[in-house]
């Protein structure tokens, strides 16, 4: 249940962080990302182990915005 709770807390920050954002780039990756963890941790079949891998991945997305948030890419 913990790991649950933190998963949605990552969540929403990374729902924060884009919504600091509208760069569409980055929340078209965003997307994109989650949606290819998602596919990849459904093979996962023990819960528990599921859980811990969808928390290294929304900390990965989280840290990446992060990161760019701090010196986002610019356009030229």
């Amino acid at each position: 249940m913990t790991m649950m709770i933190e998963n949605r807390r990552m969540e929403s920050t990374i729902r924060a962080l884009l919504d600091k954002h509208t760069d569409p780039h980055l929340h078209r990756w965003v997307r994109e990302t989650v949606r290819s963890f998602e596919s990849r941790l459904a093979g996962i079949v023990d819960p528990a182990e599921r859980d811990q891998a969808r928390y290294a991945a929304l900390m990965l997305i989280k840290t990446t915005l992060q990161e760019w948030s701090r010196n986002p890419v610019m356009q030229h």
